[in-house]
Protein backbone atom coordinates (compact mmCIF):
# COMPACT_ATOMS: atom_id res chain seq x y z
CA UNK A 1 0.00 0.00 0.00
CA UNK A 2 1.40 3.37 -1.03
CA UNK A 3 -0.61 6.46 -0.11
CA UNK A 4 0.26 9.94 -1.32
CA UNK A 5 -1.22 11.66 1.71
CA UNK A 6 0.11 14.76 3.45
CA UNK A 7 0.17 14.63 7.24
CA UNK A 8 1.12 16.48 10.41
CA UNK A 9 2.26 14.76 13.60
CA UNK A 10 1.64 16.33 17.01
CA UNK A 11 3.47 14.67 19.89
CA UNK A 12 5.25 16.11 22.92
CA UNK A 13 7.98 13.47 22.60
CA UNK A 14 10.51 14.10 19.81
CA UNK A 15 11.49 10.43 19.61
CA UNK A 16 7.85 9.41 19.19
CA UNK A 17 7.41 12.01 16.43
CA UNK A 18 10.35 10.69 14.47
CA UNK A 19 9.32 7.06 14.89
CA UNK A 20 5.84 7.90 13.61
CA UNK A 21 7.30 9.81 10.65
CA UNK A 22 9.47 6.81 9.77
CA UNK A 23 6.49 4.49 10.04
CA UNK A 24 4.32 6.69 7.83
CA UNK A 25 7.12 6.88 5.28
CA UNK A 26 6.80 3.15 4.69
CA UNK A 27 3.33 3.82 3.29
CA UNK A 28 4.31 6.89 1.28
CA UNK A 29 2.59 9.29 3.67
CA UNK A 30 4.44 12.61 3.52
CA UNK A 31 4.98 14.36 6.87
CA UNK A 32 4.65 18.11 6.34
CA UNK A 33 5.54 18.95 9.91
CA UNK A 34 6.30 17.42 13.30
CA UNK A 35 4.89 19.59 16.09
CA UNK A 36 5.58 19.33 19.84
CA UNK A 37 2.27 21.02 20.70
CA UNK A 38 -1.02 22.20 19.21
CA UNK A 39 -0.07 25.89 19.00
CA UNK A 40 0.88 25.95 15.32
CA UNK A 41 -1.68 23.40 14.11
CA UNK A 42 -4.73 25.71 13.57
CA UNK A 43 -2.74 27.94 11.22
CA UNK A 44 -1.58 24.91 9.21
CA UNK A 45 -5.13 23.60 8.94
CA UNK A 46 -6.33 26.93 7.51
CA UNK A 47 -3.82 26.95 4.66
CA UNK A 48 -4.78 26.10 1.09
CA UNK A 49 -2.32 23.16 1.24
CA UNK A 50 -3.66 21.87 4.56
CA UNK A 51 -2.70 18.30 5.49
CA UNK A 52 -5.18 15.54 4.76
CA UNK A 53 -4.24 13.69 7.93
CA UNK A 54 -3.40 14.90 11.45
CA UNK A 55 -2.06 12.42 14.01
CA UNK A 56 -2.12 13.61 17.62
CA UNK A 57 -0.72 11.79 20.65
CA UNK A 58 -2.88 12.90 23.57
CA UNK A 59 -0.46 11.63 26.20
CA UNK A 60 0.84 12.33 28.79
CA UNK A 61 -2.24 14.39 29.80
CA UNK A 62 -4.88 12.79 27.59
CA UNK A 63 -7.99 14.38 29.03
CA UNK A 64 -6.56 17.91 29.05
CA UNK A 65 -5.26 17.48 25.53
CA UNK A 66 -8.65 16.18 24.38
CA UNK A 67 -10.30 19.43 25.53
CA UNK A 68 -7.86 21.42 23.39
CA UNK A 69 -8.33 19.19 20.36
CA UNK A 70 -12.10 18.71 20.42
CA UNK A 71 -13.07 21.73 18.29
CA UNK A 72 -10.59 21.10 15.48
CA UNK A 73 -12.27 18.13 13.71
CA UNK A 74 -15.56 20.05 13.60
CA UNK A 75 -13.89 23.17 12.18
CA UNK A 76 -11.84 21.25 9.61
CA UNK A 77 -14.09 18.46 8.39
CA UNK A 78 -12.00 17.92 5.26
CA UNK A 79 -9.11 16.72 7.45
CA UNK A 80 -8.92 13.24 8.99
CA UNK A 81 -7.84 13.23 12.63
CA UNK A 82 -6.19 10.26 14.32
CA UNK A 83 -5.89 10.46 18.11
CA UNK A 84 -3.59 8.17 20.07
CA UNK A 85 -3.39 7.45 23.78
CA UNK A 86 -2.59 4.81 26.36
CA UNK A 87 -5.75 5.92 28.17
CA UNK A 88 -8.75 3.86 27.08
CA UNK A 89 -11.34 5.51 29.26
CA UNK A 90 -14.87 5.14 27.74
CA UNK A 91 -15.62 8.82 28.40
CA UNK A 92 -12.49 9.84 26.47
CA UNK A 93 -13.42 7.61 23.55
CA UNK A 94 -16.97 8.98 23.53
CA UNK A 95 -15.71 12.55 23.55
CA UNK A 96 -13.40 11.81 20.63
CA UNK A 97 -16.27 10.25 18.69
CA UNK A 98 -18.57 13.23 19.29
CA UNK A 99 -15.78 15.58 18.22
CA UNK A 100 -15.66 13.90 14.81
CA UNK A 101 -12.31 12.16 15.23
CA UNK A 102 -11.90 9.61 12.46
CA UNK A 103 -9.77 7.05 14.32
CA UNK A 104 -8.77 6.49 17.94
CA UNK A 105 -5.55 4.46 18.09
CA UNK A 106 -4.79 2.71 21.42
CA UNK A 107 -1.14 2.75 22.47
CA UNK A 108 1.04 0.79 22.15
CA UNK A 109 0.09 0.89 18.50
CA UNK A 110 -0.72 -2.24 16.48
CA UNK A 111 0.82 -1.86 13.03
CA UNK A 112 -1.87 -3.87 11.24
CA UNK A 113 -4.71 -1.81 12.73
CA UNK A 114 -2.94 1.46 12.00
CA UNK A 115 -2.28 0.49 8.38
CA UNK A 116 -5.96 -0.47 8.00
CA UNK A 117 -6.91 2.97 9.34
CA UNK A 118 -4.61 4.58 6.77
CA UNK A 119 -6.24 2.54 4.02
CA UNK A 120 -9.65 3.86 5.06
CA UNK A 121 -8.37 7.43 4.86
CA UNK A 122 -6.92 6.71 1.43
CA UNK A 123 -10.29 5.48 0.21
CA UNK A 124 -11.87 8.70 1.45
CA UNK A 125 -9.52 10.65 -0.83
CA UNK A 126 -9.99 8.29 -3.76
CA UNK A 127 -6.65 6.56 -3.21
CA UNK A 128 -7.89 3.06 -2.48
CA UNK A 129 -6.21 0.22 -4.32
CA UNK A 130 -7.91 -0.55 -7.62
CA UNK A 131 -5.65 -2.79 -9.69
CA UNK A 132 -5.37 -6.51 -9.25
CA UNK A 133 -1.65 -7.18 -8.85
CA UNK A 134 -0.31 -10.43 -10.30
CA UNK A 135 3.29 -11.32 -9.41
CA UNK A 136 4.82 -13.98 -11.66
CA UNK A 137 7.87 -15.83 -10.32
CA UNK A 138 10.09 -18.40 -12.10
CA UNK A 139 11.41 -21.47 -10.31
CA UNK A 140 14.43 -21.75 -12.60
CA UNK A 141 15.94 -20.16 -15.68
CA UNK A 142 14.18 -21.09 -18.91
CA UNK A 143 10.92 -22.22 -17.31
CA UNK A 144 8.97 -19.73 -19.41
CA UNK A 145 7.72 -17.37 -16.73
CA UNK A 146 8.30 -14.31 -18.93
CA UNK A 147 6.24 -15.91 -21.69
CA UNK A 148 3.47 -16.52 -19.16
CA UNK A 149 3.69 -12.96 -17.78
CA UNK A 150 3.69 -11.27 -21.18
CA UNK A 151 0.81 -13.30 -22.56
CA UNK A 152 -1.32 -13.05 -19.43
CA UNK A 153 -0.77 -9.27 -19.44
CA UNK A 154 -1.62 -8.99 -23.16
CA UNK A 155 -4.78 -11.04 -22.62
CA UNK A 156 -5.85 -8.97 -19.61
CA UNK A 157 -5.31 -5.76 -21.61
CA UNK A 158 -8.35 -6.71 -23.69
CA UNK A 159 -10.54 -6.50 -20.60
CA UNK A 160 -9.08 -3.57 -18.66
CA UNK A 161 -6.25 -1.09 -18.44
CA UNK A 162 -3.16 -3.22 -17.84
CA UNK A 163 0.50 -2.61 -17.06
CA UNK A 164 3.44 -5.00 -17.18
CA UNK A 165 6.50 -4.31 -15.02
CA UNK A 166 9.81 -6.06 -15.69
CA UNK A 167 11.27 -6.66 -12.23
CA UNK A 168 13.87 -9.17 -13.42
CA UNK A 169 16.36 -6.34 -13.20
CA UNK A 170 19.36 -8.04 -14.82
CA UNK A 171 18.01 -10.65 -17.21
CA UNK A 172 14.52 -9.33 -17.89
CA UNK A 173 13.26 -9.64 -21.44
CA UNK A 174 9.83 -8.02 -21.46
CA UNK A 175 10.79 -5.19 -23.84
CA UNK A 176 12.35 -7.64 -26.29
CA UNK A 177 9.32 -9.90 -26.09
CA UNK A 178 7.15 -7.05 -27.34
CA UNK A 179 9.85 -5.65 -29.65
CA UNK A 180 9.68 -2.20 -28.05
CA UNK A 181 12.56 0.15 -27.33
CA UNK A 182 11.64 2.15 -24.25
CA UNK A 183 13.15 5.58 -23.67
CA UNK A 184 12.85 5.15 -19.91
CA UNK A 185 13.04 2.21 -17.52
CA UNK A 186 12.11 1.35 -13.96
CA UNK A 187 15.42 2.86 -12.81
CA UNK A 188 14.36 6.27 -14.14
CA UNK A 189 11.21 6.43 -12.00
CA UNK A 190 13.29 5.79 -8.89
CA UNK A 191 14.86 9.24 -9.15
CA UNK A 192 12.00 11.04 -7.42
CA UNK A 193 12.77 10.51 -3.74
CA UNK A 194 9.40 11.57 -2.36
CA UNK A 195 6.75 10.94 -5.02
CA UNK A 196 6.09 8.84 -8.08
CA UNK A 197 3.20 10.57 -9.79
CA UNK A 198 1.05 9.77 -12.78
CA UNK A 199 2.67 12.29 -15.06
CA UNK A 200 6.10 10.81 -14.40
CA UNK A 201 4.82 7.31 -15.09
CA UNK A 202 2.91 8.33 -18.20
CA UNK A 203 6.20 9.56 -19.62
CA UNK A 204 8.11 6.46 -18.54
CA UNK A 205 5.67 3.79 -19.73
CA UNK A 206 5.94 2.37 -23.23
CA UNK A 207 2.67 1.41 -24.94
CA UNK A 208 2.62 -1.72 -27.08
CA UNK A 209 0.36 -0.75 -29.97
CA UNK A 210 -0.92 -4.23 -30.74
CA UNK A 211 -2.27 -4.84 -27.25
CA UNK A 212 -2.44 -1.33 -25.67
CA UNK A 213 -0.41 -2.83 -22.82
CA UNK A 214 1.70 -0.33 -20.82
CA UNK A 215 5.22 -1.63 -20.26
CA UNK A 216 7.84 -0.54 -17.73
CA UNK A 217 11.12 -2.11 -18.76
CA UNK A 218 14.09 -3.24 -16.69
CA UNK A 219 17.19 -0.99 -16.58
CA UNK A 220 19.23 -0.97 -19.77
CA UNK A 221 22.57 -0.99 -17.95
CA UNK A 222 23.17 -3.64 -15.27
CA UNK A 223 24.74 -1.03 -12.98
CA UNK A 224 21.49 0.98 -13.10
CA UNK A 225 19.78 -1.78 -11.14
CA UNK A 226 21.41 -0.23 -8.06
CA UNK A 227 19.08 2.76 -8.48
CA UNK A 228 16.05 0.52 -7.87
CA UNK A 229 15.11 0.65 -4.18
CA UNK A 230 12.54 -0.92 -1.88
CA UNK A 231 10.94 2.47 -1.21
CA UNK A 232 10.85 3.31 -4.91
CA UNK A 233 9.25 0.01 -5.89
CA UNK A 234 6.66 0.37 -3.10
CA UNK A 235 5.78 3.87 -4.35
CA UNK A 236 5.65 2.61 -7.92
CA UNK A 237 3.29 -0.26 -7.15
CA UNK A 238 1.04 2.02 -5.11
CA UNK A 239 0.63 4.60 -7.85
CA UNK A 240 0.24 2.03 -10.63
CA UNK A 241 -2.33 0.25 -8.49
CA UNK A 242 -4.48 3.37 -8.78
CA UNK A 243 -3.78 3.96 -12.48
CA UNK A 244 -4.60 0.50 -13.82
CA UNK A 245 -7.12 -2.31 -13.55
CA UNK A 246 -4.38 -4.97 -13.67
CA UNK A 247 -0.67 -4.80 -12.89
CA UNK A 248 1.41 -7.84 -13.90
CA UNK A 249 4.95 -8.08 -12.51
CA UNK A 250 7.46 -10.32 -14.31
CA UNK A 251 9.81 -11.11 -11.49
CA UNK A 252 12.52 -13.42 -10.22
CA UNK A 253 12.72 -15.88 -7.35
CA UNK A 254 14.19 -13.87 -4.49
CA UNK A 255 13.54 -12.78 -0.92
CA UNK A 256 15.59 -9.63 -1.33
CA UNK A 257 13.60 -6.76 0.27
CA UNK A 258 12.55 -5.41 -3.15
CA UNK A 259 10.92 -8.72 -4.01
CA UNK A 260 9.59 -9.34 -0.51
CA UNK A 261 7.70 -6.06 -0.63
CA UNK A 262 6.29 -7.01 -4.05
CA UNK A 263 5.22 -10.43 -2.78
CA UNK A 264 3.38 -8.82 0.11
CA UNK A 265 1.73 -6.18 -2.08
CA UNK A 266 0.46 -8.68 -4.66
CA UNK A 267 -3.01 -10.16 -4.77
CA UNK A 268 -1.60 -13.38 -6.14
CA UNK A 269 1.94 -14.77 -6.43
CA UNK A 270 2.11 -17.10 -9.43
CA UNK A 271 4.96 -19.60 -9.27
CA UNK A 272 5.86 -20.98 -12.71
CA UNK A 273 7.44 -24.43 -12.75
CA UNK A 274 8.07 -27.37 -15.03
CA UNK A 275 7.54 -31.01 -14.17
CA UNK A 276 11.16 -31.84 -13.46
CA UNK A 277 12.98 -32.45 -10.19
CA UNK A 278 15.07 -29.22 -9.99
CA UNK A 279 12.03 -27.02 -10.69
CA UNK A 280 9.85 -28.98 -8.24
CA UNK A 281 12.45 -28.69 -5.49
CA UNK A 282 12.78 -24.94 -6.02
CA UNK A 283 9.01 -24.60 -5.97
CA UNK A 284 8.81 -26.46 -2.65
CA UNK A 285 11.57 -24.31 -1.14
CA UNK A 286 10.00 -21.05 -2.24
CA UNK A 287 6.45 -21.94 -1.26
CA UNK A 288 7.88 -22.73 2.19
CA UNK A 289 9.54 -19.30 2.29
CA UNK A 290 6.27 -17.59 1.32
CA UNK A 291 4.45 -19.38 4.11
CA UNK A 292 7.09 -18.36 6.64
CA UNK A 293 6.59 -14.79 5.46
CA UNK A 294 2.92 -15.13 6.35
CA UNK A 295 1.60 -15.26 2.79
CA UNK A 296 -1.74 -17.08 2.76
CA UNK A 297 -2.20 -20.10 0.51
CA UNK A 298 -4.99 -18.23 -1.29
CA UNK A 299 -2.34 -15.78 -2.54
CA UNK A 300 -0.03 -18.50 -3.87
CA UNK A 301 -0.75 -20.15 -7.21
CA UNK A 302 1.44 -22.80 -8.82
CA UNK A 303 1.23 -23.32 -12.56
CA UNK A 304 3.05 -25.79 -14.77
CA UNK A 305 4.45 -24.46 -18.04
CA UNK A 306 5.43 -26.51 -21.10
CA UNK A 307 3.21 -29.35 -19.99
CA UNK A 308 3.46 -32.57 -22.03
CA UNK A 309 0.72 -35.14 -21.73
CA UNK A 310 3.40 -37.81 -21.82
CA UNK A 311 7.02 -37.84 -20.74
CA UNK A 312 7.22 -35.66 -17.61
CA UNK A 313 9.97 -36.32 -15.07
CA UNK A 314 7.77 -36.05 -12.00
CA UNK A 315 4.09 -36.75 -11.42
CA UNK A 316 1.85 -33.70 -10.85
CA UNK A 317 0.33 -35.50 -7.85
CA UNK A 318 3.79 -35.81 -6.28
CA UNK A 319 4.30 -32.06 -6.64
CA UNK A 320 0.92 -31.38 -5.03
CA UNK A 321 1.65 -33.68 -2.09
CA UNK A 322 5.02 -32.05 -1.48
CA UNK A 323 3.58 -28.53 -1.67
CA UNK A 324 0.30 -29.10 0.09
CA UNK A 325 -1.18 -27.13 -2.81
CA UNK A 326 -3.06 -28.07 -5.95
CA UNK A 327 -1.46 -27.19 -9.27
CA UNK A 328 -3.70 -24.37 -10.45
CA UNK A 329 -3.00 -24.49 -14.19
CA UNK A 330 -1.04 -26.32 -16.87
CA UNK A 331 0.07 -24.51 -20.02
CA UNK A 332 0.70 -26.97 -22.88
CA UNK A 333 4.07 -27.15 -24.55
CA UNK A 334 4.17 -25.51 -27.99
CA UNK A 335 7.78 -24.66 -28.71
CA UNK A 336 7.20 -23.76 -32.36
CA UNK A 337 4.58 -21.09 -31.70
CA UNK A 338 6.28 -19.88 -28.52
CA UNK A 339 9.68 -19.29 -30.11
CA UNK A 340 8.04 -17.87 -33.24
CA UNK A 341 6.22 -15.26 -31.15
CA UNK A 342 9.41 -14.34 -29.31
CA UNK A 343 11.37 -13.94 -32.55
CA UNK A 344 8.55 -11.91 -34.11
CA UNK A 345 8.20 -9.67 -31.04
CA UNK A 346 4.51 -10.29 -30.42
CA UNK A 347 2.75 -12.33 -27.73
CA UNK A 348 1.57 -15.75 -28.88
CA UNK A 349 -2.01 -14.90 -27.79
CA UNK A 350 -2.00 -12.19 -30.47
CA UNK A 351 0.18 -13.85 -33.12
CA UNK A 352 -1.43 -17.30 -33.13
CA UNK A 353 -4.64 -16.84 -31.14
CA UNK A 354 -6.12 -20.24 -32.03
CA UNK A 355 -3.12 -22.28 -30.94
CA UNK A 356 -3.74 -24.54 -27.94
CA UNK A 357 -1.09 -22.65 -25.97
CA UNK A 358 -2.78 -19.32 -26.70
CA UNK A 359 -6.19 -20.59 -25.64
CA UNK A 360 -4.71 -21.91 -22.39
CA UNK A 361 -2.94 -18.62 -21.62
CA UNK A 362 -6.08 -16.58 -22.32
CA UNK A 363 -8.09 -18.85 -20.06
CA UNK A 364 -5.38 -18.55 -17.38
CA UNK A 365 -5.70 -14.77 -17.63
CA UNK A 366 -9.45 -15.23 -17.26
CA UNK A 367 -8.94 -16.80 -13.84
CA UNK A 368 -7.44 -13.50 -12.67
CA UNK A 369 -10.28 -11.30 -13.88
CA UNK A 370 -13.26 -13.51 -13.19
CA UNK A 371 -13.73 -14.37 -16.86
CA UNK A 372 -12.55 -17.99 -16.76
CA UNK A 373 -13.68 -19.75 -19.88
CA UNK A 374 -14.14 -16.47 -21.83
CA UNK A 375 -11.65 -15.71 -24.60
Amino acid sequence: MYLQLNSVIVDADATNRQEMANFLGQFGVSVMSQLPSLEMLPAMLSRSDAPQLVIINLDPNAREMMKKVAHLPRQHQQVSFFLMSQVLDPDLLMEAMHAGVREFIPLPMTEAKFSSALERVAQQYGMGKRAKMIHIIPTMGGCGSTTVACNVAAALAKHGKTALIDLDLIRGGVASYFDVRPRYTIADVMESTSTVDRQLLDNALTIHQGSTLAILARPELPEDTQRVTVQGVSRLLGVMGRMFDYVVVDSTMSIDPIYTSTIQASDVNVIVMQLNVPSARNTERFVGALRRMGIESSKIRVIVNRFEKKGWDIEPSEVERALGLKIAWMVPNDFKNAIGAINFGEPVVLRTPRAEMSVSLRELAGTFNGRAGHN
